[in-house]
């Protein structure tokens, strides 16, 4: 536009300028046409414009996926600091006043260093709690990866990780960004590029796996709006259900009735939009289908059980089972002899029965494991077999002796006499490398049961619960002798050298808060999907003994006890979806293949774990019987030599591979071919049409150019006109001022 023309107004002023007469005349039938090379360069111009804002609107008909990663550092004095972010979508479940609807939420992940591991979110508008925990999650579960790649050149413990999340929802929830929001904390780790065309939804559980999510509908529509052409959903939840709605006619009238009919998640992607839809089991898959690349699925054929455990364990076994034969023959022999009353409300002779019978059987199994050389079960087998047959003995005792208060007070005493000696030596004992710390924190955590089940012993006395006061003692009896039995077990393997436990509190600190914010997590999870699991309750009991151990100066027994609380809290989340055998077998199946593993990369470093192949093979004699313990004993085992390799100053050998991103089904390819064919026709379709407008003007401006004298437009009528001669008219690009302000200067 000529600077100072004003155009859609109709304005009549007849002011000096420079002591000439500008007019400008308009009429309803007439009007002179002046300026024809501005008005040429101001029609281009528009018309150009116009053009240029057609061309981006079409583009953004068919967004991408903004997945950019941006790399940087930033210098002060003498500290630099590395940076990477990337920008990722998470569809989501948003709920408006006609119902539910899928939406998109954008979530930049940065990671910088000279950090600590520290993680920061930032959210608008406020989100639940667990998108906090997924945040964190999602940092230790792609830790957990990085440090086995030997490719990645970063110390994910000397950075910090900030998750800033925008949505147009008014609460966000966490666990379905789960997955994507690890998938982008390691592509930044190992800057690698993700697909921009690639969406997921699916929580991260802590083994890597993706667990299961809602609105999986909802969320192909959203991604949908962005372009998307590759879906991730977790590995099961290819079907959904959906209430369809008929009007039959019965005699009586006409009904509506509805019915739940299943559907393909799949089918309806594609059909719809174009979208494939791939179920991924765990955080390798989706890997694989954002970046290329792959973690080694590391798999081994090596005995768990080796000939230097045989030769440690079985002497072991060996003292127990014959231990526990003669314990049971004396606690037999003292039974058949003692009068013990059996009658109304309590019946003390069947309930003593019932725990010799339990002696025996547990008896009996420690023989049977012990012939296949499960040592380590044998050995449990034979501890249940003496707490039995030494209640029994004690029992029996009791109801012979003149004064009972007497022998439980000499009873209680004898067992606390015992207990403190033994765990004085097990505190005393110094931690040098891996065998010892295995070993000592295993007697530290005996001592501990056994000062918990002294208390109880004592408060069920005060009470005057005399029977169940005296298992108690006969149970703390056997926890202590076990604390010898682990504190012996070291002089059976070489120590090794080449750990750093110079600050076993700090720890034992680091995952007992690993462990409450595991525990917290399942929570928050579990009430939001209406479930819960006592798993949730022990996990809390166990927590609850780190933290004592902890305090009382146990810091060994605090760092086993906190994994067994990190190993149940986990467990109670991963077991949600679990509604199949076969999603439990497969669960199983991991958890053994996980522990397997690392215990062969711990050996792989010079590290014996004893500790962890006893509770492994502990988890496989419970695989037929209770196998939810079995996978708290897999996975107790995986987090104990996790805890080795972490302290070891030995690197892995593995590497993670670049296999290419998986490519798009044929159809979901012939699809967008078809809708990007479209939006071409389109495009140019619209261009061609503006060229033409374009020409058509420009020839026709051009053409009145060459022509001298003013036109006219007439409608045929006699009008009169006025003629105003062509002196009179200022020469615009001459003297037309360049804005207000010079107008106005001139004419002063």
């Amino acid at each position: 536009m000529p600077r100072g023309l004003y155009y859609g107004q109709k304005k009549y002023f007849n002011k000096e300028i420079k002591g000439e007469k500008m007019i400008e005349y308009q009429s309803d039938k007439i009007r002179t046409i002046q300026h024809d090379d501005e008005k040429s360069y101001t029609t281009f111009k528009k018309t150009w414009t116009i053009f240029q804002i057609i061309g981006v609107l079409l583009l953004f008909t068919n967004p991408t996926i903004l997945a950019t990663s941006t790399p940087g550092m930033i210098y002060s004095d003498q500290l630099s600091i590395d940076y990477r972010n990337i920008t990722v979508f998470a569809p989501a479940v948003g709920q408006t006043s006609e119902g539910y609807i899928g939406i998109i939420s954008t979530i930049t992940v940065s990671i910088q260093s000279n950090g600590s591991g520290r993680v920061f979110v930032d959210t608008l508008p406020l989100t639940q709690i667990d998108m906090q925990g997924s945040a964190r999650l999602s940092v230790k579960v792609a830790t957990s990866y990085i440090s086995k790649d030997k490719n990645c050149t970063l110390n994910p413990a000397t950075f910090d990780f900030f998750f800033v999340i925008r949505t147009d929802s008014p609460i966000i929830g966490g666990p379905s960004a789960g997955g994507i929001m690890t998938a982008a904390v390691i592509s930044l780790l190992e800057n690698w590029d993700m697909d921009d065309q690639t969406i997921m939804t699916g929580m991260i559980n802590p083994d890597g796996s993706i667990g299961p999510i809602g609105g999986i509908i909802y969320k192909i529509d959203a991604a949908h709006s962005i372009g998307a052409t590759r879906f991730l959903i977790p590995k099961g939840q290819d079907a959904y259900t959906e209430q369809v709605y008929e009007t039959t006619t019965t005699p009586w009238g006409q009904q509506i009735v509805s019915q739940t009919v299943t559907r393909s998640v799949s089918e309806y992607a594609m059909n719809k939009y174009g979208i494939e839809v791939r179920e991924v089991s765990d955080i390798n898959e989706v890997m694989e289908n954002i970046t290329g690349y792959r973690f080694p699925v590391i798999s081994t054929n090596d005995s768990i059980s080796t000939e230097q455990y045989f030769d440690s364990m079985k002497p072991l076994a060996t003292h127990l089972l014959n231990q526990s034969n003669m314990s049971f023959k004396n606690a037999s022999d003292t039974f058949d002899i003692t009068s013990i009353p059996n009658n109304f409300p309590y019946y003390y002779r069947n309930q003593v029965t019932d725990y010799l019978n339990n002696a025996e059987d547990s008896l009996k199994e420690s023989e049977e494991w012990y012939s296949k050389n499960m040592y380590y079960t044998s050995t449990s087998k034979s501890f249940q077999s003496l707490i039995n047959s030494r209640f029994v003995s004690l029992i029996c005792n009791y109801f012979s002796s003149d004064n009972k208060s007497a022998y439980i007070d000499n009873a209680l005493s004898e067992a606390l006499s015992f207990y403190e000696n033994q765990s004085v030596q097990a505190k005393e004992t110094e931690v040098k490398g891996a065998i010892s710390l295995q070993c000592v924190g295993a007697a530290q955590k005996r001592a501990s049961e056994a000062k918990s089940y002294l208390s109880m012993a004592q408060n069920n006395y005060q009470q005057g619960d005399d029977f169940n006061s005296l298992y108690q003692i006969a149970f703390a009896i056997q926890r202590t002798e076990s604390v010898g039995w682990w504190l012996d077990l070291r002089s059976y393997f070489s120590e090794t050298e080449n750990m750093d436990f110079n600050d076993l509190e700090s720890l034992a600190n680091d995952y007992i808060q690993d462990a409450q914010q595991s525990i917290i997590y399942s929570q928050v999870i579990l009430q939001e999907i209406g479930k819960s699991s006592s798993l949730l309750t022990e996990a809390e009991q166990m927590l609850d003994n780190a933290r004592n151990d902890e305090v009382e100066g146990y810091f060994t027994a605090a760092l086993f006890e906190a994994l067994e609380a990190l190993s149940k809290g986990n467990l109670a989340l991963e077991l949600v979806d679990t509604t199949t055998n076969e999603k439990i077998l497969s669960k199983l199946e991991r958890a053994n293949e996980s522990a397997n593993v690392g215990i062969s990369e711990s050996r792989l470093i010079g590290i014996e774990p004893v500790l962890a192949v006893s509770y492994y093979e502990y988890a496989e004699s419970l695989m037929q019987s209770n196998i939810e313990d079995a996978l708290f004993y897999f996975k107790y085992s995986d987090l104990i030599t996790g805890v080795l390799t972490l302290t070891s100053n030995s690197s892995s050998d593995q590497s993670s591979r670049y296999i290419g991103i998986p490519e798009l089904n044929p159809k979901s390819v012939m699809f967008n071919s078809m809708k990007f064919s479209g939006y071409l026709l389109i495009f140019v379709s619209v261009g061609a049409i503006v060229g033409l407008t374009i020409g058509i003007t420009i020839g026709y401006l051009m053409f009145k150019k060459e022509t001298p004298e003013p036109a006219y437009y007439s409608s045929g009528k006699n009008i009169e006109t006025t003629h105003i001669e062509e002196k009179n008219l200022p020469t615009y690009q001459e003297s037309f001022p360049e804005s207000i302000y010079d107008m106005y200067k001139k004419n002063k």
